[in-house]
């Protein structure tokens, strides 16, 4: 845009607001003469009153550039509004580098989940929209990003997950409670892909999950949601359950899950403010597999000048839920418990979340933030447990504009209390404290290079002697530094190049190292002497933004490479008087591979088609495969292959708009899963298949398509949406004996007011 101002000369402020909901814009960057500001908390700066004329140039990521030629001053209007890129070229992330940057300028894999997606596709929990991501997979809860991960029996995870920010895997088994996220006000989900561990810590060994709330607006927002999905009949009829009244009992004919939830967002002066909650219902098609939880959030954020901000966010949840771990029999019993191994649990969850960022004189970003968590689980099965947890960082960020370099920093301390039935029904204590730095460093317009480096130290205390296992002191404590290096140049206009490497580390979590617990026919038995595992990711990609006629948006293409030492693995043991599985350092691994993604948007006449998706190979191995017997012993096949990957995925997502109508499409397709436990196809010490494990796999050894459809229509200021899942009623398994969700049908109304 390019205008003609008149008017006389003398300071001026000028206030840079979003053009659609008037919101302030902070942080844009304001080009007058020589001088280069930053607008402040209120989206405002101070005009320089002895420039007498030249171009005034308003910029900031994600929004078209203001170009003004002004004569004189005064006559400048007081408030200028940005327009909002309307292109998928110019999505923006700030995971990897804690400010806002260009998707293409990133030195990592990142791929970016709107909202919009999760509220057509009617999703119930946070971890099932992210099925949709390319190289992501969720195996039982546990999120597995190119292969990094495997299947671990709900302990440890090799991907942090955060919500703004700020951790939320649980303290003592390290593992998301992705019901605790507020899908109904989220502004995006950002996927970064590698090892990121010097910015976030133990746990990003594998890659970052953050979803990112949304704020107010200047006008008041308010939308009122409700779901219900019906299960029908699995392709096999006779594992029907619930058609046969001496099998489902009290259980009922109709198998759902309905949602409601709503969000309000309103400013008050200086004041926003977002109330939101959630619930469900779910009567699950596999037996016993129930679930009623609620959920209530309150974000507040106070603007007390134009340089502080106060913040907190407030969030409860509460239910009750019930799941079983293996089923009775492949056939007629496939979604039915083996006895045993049912667990009814009730949760009570609160997180506490104060912040405060300050901007000082020299525009430097000061951050704390600061969370209480509390949880209580009660399990009838004698693994309840309950903790406390204190999680504080603060966050240091200079912009140093004329040397193109932005330097972050910060420290971290975590202190946890446990107390856990499975964990030898005692009291641990666990904490940690981490220190980092990060440099972004801008070369003209082409190069970007990124470095990073951070010390952590990590302490568990426990009882001296556990289980005849002697613990001197009752301490265990690491410390490591690690570092990152990434490098994106810029060949062309929306055309980019990246290299990265990246170490990681993952201290074992008190589930890993104490648990002690049964399911089944198995144990679980404690490993106290676990070691941490390290590793290290390396991608080099490309990624190409495109505009062929009527189509726009990404094409990226990535190598990548990953080892670990010391990796973490549960792994049966069969001795005299231990029958099951327990935590070991299984050695050293590898993970190779490549994907190709694609983002953007096609116009065929009027009408667009958003698209999202990709392929993705990974070969995970052994690197000790051939002289380690233990290993070999261990897993299902002669193969040597990581147990719980899956060497091929393709997933696709596209959704057509026209008019009041938008009709959506996804598709699915994952290889056949190579290898798991050996003892779950051939139980110990008689070696016979006796849940029926292994002759299911040998019969359906060929991978699994779903496909998915849906079709919303807007009348006024309601969406309705109907839905249809797994439509060609696909039977598979994620996980050794439990069957996914058969074909569904199901309906979605949103009320936006």
């Amino acid at each position: 845009m390019y205008y003609l101002i008149f008017g006389q000369n003398r300071e001026k402020i000028l206030r840079i607001v979003d053009e659609k909901n008037l919101q302030a814009l902070i942080g844009a960057n304001v080009q007058w003469g020589e001088r280069v500001y930053v607008t402040d908390m209120e989206g405002e700066v101070k005009l320089d009153p002895t420039v007498q004329t030249g171009d005034l140039i308003v910029s900031y990521i994600g929004y078209e550039t203001l170009t003004l030629r002004v004569k004189n001053l005064s006559e400048l209007s007081p408030t200028l509004y940005l327009r909002e890129t309307q292109t998928t070229l110019d999505l923006v992330t700030v995971t990897g580098t804690r400010f806002e940057t260009r998707i293409n300028e990133a030195i990592v894999s990142v791929d970016i989940i709107r909202p919009e997606l999760l509220r057509s596709n009617n999703v119930a929990s946070s971890d099932v929209i992210l099925n949709k991501v390319p190289g992501v997979q969720m195996l039982d809860g546990q999120a597995n990003i190119r292969g990094g991960s495997g299947y671990s029996y709900g302990a440890g995870s090799r991907v942090m997950v955060l919500v703004d920010d700020i951790p939320i895997l649980q303290a003592d088994a390290g593992f998301p409670n992705w019901g605790d996220v507020p899908i109904e006000n989220l502004s995006q989900i950002e996927i970064l892909k590698g090892a990121s561990s010097t910015l976030y810590g133990s746990s990003a060994l594998n890659g970052i999950i953050n979803f990112r709330s949304a704020y107010a607006t200047a006008d008041p927002e308010t939308r009122i949601s409700y779901a219900m999905t019906h299960y029908l009949a699995p392709r096999d009829p006779e594992k029907q359950w619930w058609n046969d009244p001496e099998r489902r009992g009290d259980a009922g004919t109709f198998r759902y899950e309905s949602n409601l939830s709503f969000v309000h967002k309103r400013k008050w002066e200086k004041l926003d403010a977002i109330v939101s909650g959630f619930y469900n219902q779910l009567r699950g098609f596999n037996q016993n597999t129930d679930n009623d939880r609620g959920r209530l959030n309150v974000n507040l954020r106070y603007r007390a000048t134009d340089r502080l901000s106060v913040g907190l966010n407030v969030l409860g949840n509460k239910g009750s839920s019930s799941s079983f771990f293996l089923w009775r029999n492949p056939g007629s019993g496939a979604m039915q418990p083996f006895p045993g191994t049912v667990s009814d649990r009730t949760h009570e969850r609160i997180y506490i979340d104060p912040s405060i960022t300050y901007f000082d004189s020299k525009n430097n970003r000061h951050k704390l933030l600061w969370r209480i968590n509390t949880i209580k689980n009660d399990n009838n099965t004698n693994q309840s447990n309950a903790s406390i947890s204190n999680y504080t960082e603060y966050q240091f960020q200079r912009n140093f504009e004329a040397q193109q370099l932005v330097f972050s920093a910060g420290g971290v301390g975590y202190w946890n209390k446990t107390d856990s039935e499975i964990l030898g029904d005692t009291t641990f204590y666990a904490k940690s404290y981490a220190a980092y730095v990060q440099a972004d460093k801008k070369f003209g317009d082409k190069w970007t290079l990124s470095a990073g480096l951070r010390y952590e130290y990590v302490l568990q205390e426990s009882p001296e002697n556990f289980m005849g296992i002697i613990i001197p002191n009752g301490i265990k404590s690491d410390d490591r530094l690690i570092s990152r290096l990434g490098l994106n140049y810029k060949l062309a206009e929306y055309t980019n190049l990246r290299a990265s490497w990246g170490q990681g580390y993952r201290f074992p979590t008190l589930t890993e190292r104490f648990v002690t617990t049964t399911f089944g026919s198995f144990s679980i038995f404690s490993n106290p002497n676990l070691e941490p595992e390290t590793g290290w990711s390396a991608e080099v990609g490309a990624k190409q933004g495109f505009k062929l006629g009527e189509f726009k948006g990404f094409l990226d293409i990535s190598g990548f490479v990953s080892e670990y030492q010391d990796m973490i693995e549960f792994t049966f043991i069969f001795e005299p008087g231990r029958f099951g599985f327990q935590p070991q350092n299984i050695g050293n691994t590898r993970i190779s591979g490549a994907e190709f993604g694609i983002f953007g948007e096609l116009k065929i006449g009027t009408v667009p088609i958003n698209i999202f998706g990709g392929y993705t190979y990974i070969n995970p191995v052994y690197k000790d495969f051939d002289t380690n017997p233990s290993i070999r012993n261990s897993v299902s096949s002669t193969e040597n292959v990581l147990k719980y990957r899956t060497r091929h995925q393709f997933k696709i997502d596209a959704e057509a708009k026209y008019k009041k109508l938008r009709w959506g499409i996804s598709v699915q397709s994952t290889s056949h899963m190579i290898n798991i436990d050996r003892a779950f196809e051939s139980v110990p010490p008689i070696n016979i298949d006796i849940f029926g494990i292994g002759d299911y796999r040998r019969l359906n050894n060929k991978g699994f398509t779903l496909l998915d459809t849906r079709i919303i229509y807007t009348v006024g200021k309601a969406d309705i949406a109907l839905l249809m899942n797994n439509i060609l009623n696909a039977e598979y398994t994620l996980r050794p004996a439990l069957i996914e969700a058969p074909r569904n049908v199901g309906f979605r109304i949103d009320f936006n007011f």
